[in-house]
């Protein structure tokens, strides 16, 4: 009996190991499990966010950049009713400083949220990092999200500091497409996030271990714009705009001998009634250029010796039958004969349109082929982009009739770009030498130069013969002394150029007779620096080039004039230039009488003991030059009122 005891015991006791033993297996297995579902709950692989790189203007200062902003919401739940109630007061006083609200609007907000329990009410979007570093600081916002309901949201926004005066040049890389320099430069400015491998070591707070990608930064593009020039551009255009009541406009400068493009200003009316730059008409909108054309048509005769500067044409009285239509002069003065050069001088159509038609009416190839020679007929290929197609017509084709030569010599019947335009125009100023409009001098990465566009693109080394290109430069110069744009001649500002004026939706039956406006030349007259064009789009109030393009190319003119007779080539804006000193000129300077300037690209060094000086208080983050300033310039300033400037980082 014993003995059957001590074996039922040790039974037992082998079923008791060996049930430990298959429990310590499970076990091992169990944890062995776990700890890789624990350690990936521990560990994890986050995006570091690389940056996209910057677009800098001539001077170098920023025109476009990548900057923190902050969406902040409040979770009203995570606030207790003591400190809620304890602190309300205060934190609306403070909110009515910052955000520009009424304290009551602040106050009855927040209560009736709170009521309701919200726990995610949106206070303020796109705050810049000086605000929202003020802002954590205030009552109950001290306290975090967890006991003071203070949510953030960062975001990476991109910032434009032209803001109207070149918002669609600089243009955009998003879910709308691409436009402006943004698009046409995206592969150098695009950057590439990383991802990096972190530990977490307490409720939301996480180690970094090591980087799996390291982020690459884009690349910094150094632009050909030119801020002063830009904004003289951009007051210039919106007040003729304004004044004769247009739809749109456009004006385009460009460097004669480098093809840079400092200025590219667009202007479109709202239904507001306000002027806006919401669309690149300079490059994509093509239409029926008028009577800026009649400079290739008379180039092309003179290149092929049909006609010469002292041949005379009857231009009838101003009008002229052909084929059962009538070409007339706007312009006519009652002179029944004149020589090429006053036909260009005084815009003859019918003396234009007998010059081309007398002599190739047999051969209008013999006339295309100058069009094709020029490339008229192409895409010039630029960057920027959005071109539009131009149409030159061919002979035999279904869109050529009897008279469609006769029409094209004064600009109808085909189609051009602003910027197609300038371009033969600058090439007649540049000596025949048509080049490809620049709008990039460099690309740096880190401060380093990896491409420079140094050497003009020459899309043809020579569109005419010395002989002829001196010809036609002394008509479009006797066009600005003696023809339609003589009102704007000026000894001591002399430029050569060509009006032109188009009847838009011509062919509808029905609708109001609507005209473009147009101006486009080069100054000096001799050895030109500049080319430019100015396109008035359907003006309400006058409709003549002269009386609505050439006044916004003569400004322009006069104030590179200006800075040309001066020397001035300056590289700080000239609103910087007077300000800083007249700074130093006096401590008691007293910001134009109360009226903030524009400091933007003023270093902040220089700029922040000047304004604490002056008794406002200063709050700004980061270092460099200015970026933004809360206070906007030509705004009045108060006693002891706060200024929150971004500086670059």
């Amino acid at each position: 009996m014993n003995q059957k005891r001590l074996l039922y015991r040790s039974y037992l006791i082998g079923f008791l190991f060996i049930f430990i033993a298959v429990r310590i297996i499970f076990n091992l297995f169990q944890i062995q499990n776990s700890s890789e579902k624990d350690r990936k709950s521990v560990i994890r692989t986050n995006l570091i966010k690389a940056k996209r790189g910057n677009i800098y203007a001539s001077d170098n200062s920023l025109i476009a950049m990548s900057i923190i902003k902050y969406d902040i919401h409040i979770d009203f739940r995570s606030i207790s009713e003591k400190l809620f109630q304890d602190n309300i007061s205060f934190l609306c006083d403070s909110l009515e400083c910052l955000l520009k609200k009424s304290r009551s609007f602040f106050y009855e907000t927040f209560q009736s949220e709170k009521k309701k329990g919200n726990r995610y009410f949106l206070l303020v979007k796109n705050l810049n990092y000086p605000y929202f570093k003020i802002l954590r600081g205030f009552p109950i916002f001290n306290q975090g999200q967890i006991r003071g309901g203070f949510i953030v949201e960062k975001k990476i926004c991109r910032i434009h500091t032209l803001e109207n005066i070149g918002k669609r040049t600089l243009g955009y890389d998003d879910h709308r497409g691409k436009a402006g320099l943004e698009g046409a430069f995206s592969q150098f400015l695009k950057e590439k996030d990383g991802k990096r491998l972190e530990q977490r070591i307490s409720y939301k707070i996480w180690k970094p271990l090591k980087n799996e990608v390291d982020p690459e930064d884009g690349k910094d593009v150094y632009s050909t714009i030119d801020i002063d020039l830009q904004d003289i551009a951009y007051h210039a255009l919106l007040k003729e705009l304004s004044i004769s009541h247009a739809e749109h406009g456009c004006v385009i400068l460009m460097d004669v001998k480098s093809g840079e493009i400092p200025v590219m200003m667009n202007l479109e009316k709202t239904k507001k009634n306000t002027y806006e730059d919401l669309r690149n008409f300079a490059v994509w909108e093509g239409n029926e250029p008028g009577s800026t054309f009649k400079t290739m048509a008379i180039l092309a005769a003179l290149e092929d010796k049909k006609i010469d500067v002292n041949m005379i044409i009857n231009t009838e009285g101003g009008v002229f039958k052909l084929k059962g239509k009538e070409i007339r002069d706007s312009h006519y003065r009652g002179d029944k004969k004149m020589n090429p050069k006053q036909i260009l001088e005084r815009s003859s159509n019918v003396g234009v349109a007998k010059i081309i038609y007398d002599h190739y009416k047999n051969d209008p190839k013999g006339f295309i082929k100058h069009l094709y020679k020029w490339k008229l007929d192409k895409k010039i290929g630029i960057d920027i982009p959005g071109e539009s197609d131009p149409f030159i017509p061919k002979p035999g084709k279904k869109n050529w009739s009897g008279i469609t030569l006769p029409w094209m010599t004064f600009g109808y019947n085909i189609k051009l770009t602003p910027l197609q335009i300038l371009t033969f125009y600058n090439a007649i100023a540049n000596e025949g030498k048509m080049i490809k409009p620049l709008f990039i001098r460099e690309i740096k990465f880190h401060g380093k130069s990896i491409k420079k566009y140094t050497k003009p693109i020459i899309i043809n080394p020579s569109i005419a013969g010395k002989t002829s290109l001196k010809k036609i430069q002394d008509m479009l110069e006797g066009v600005v002394k003696n023809g339609t744009a003589k009102k704007y001649y000026h000894p001591e500002y002399p430029y050569a150029g060509k009006t032109g004026t188009t009847q838009l939706d011509y062919w509808k039956k029905g609708f109001v007779t609507t005209y473009n406006s147009s101006f486009v030349g080069y100054f000096p007259a001799h050895a030109p620096k500049y080319s430019c064009i100015v396109v008035i789009s359907k003006p309400e109030k006058g409709y003549y080039g002269i009386e609505v393009a050439v006044p916004v190319f003569d400004k322009i003119a006069r104030y590179i004039y200006t800075r040309i007779g001066k020397k001035v080539f300056s590289k700080t804006r000239k609103i910087n230039i007077d300000f800083l000193k007249k700074i130093k000129e006096s401590k008691k300077y007293s910001l134009d009488k109360g009226i903030m300037p524009n400091i933007i690209s003023v270093p902040g060094k220089e700029i922040i003991p000047i304004l604490e000086n002056q008794g406002f208080h200063i709050k700004y983050n980061g270092i460099g030059k200015v970026i933004h300033q809360s206070v906007k310039p030509g705004e009045r300033l108060k006693k002891n009122q706060i200024i929150v400037l971004e500086l670059e980082e």
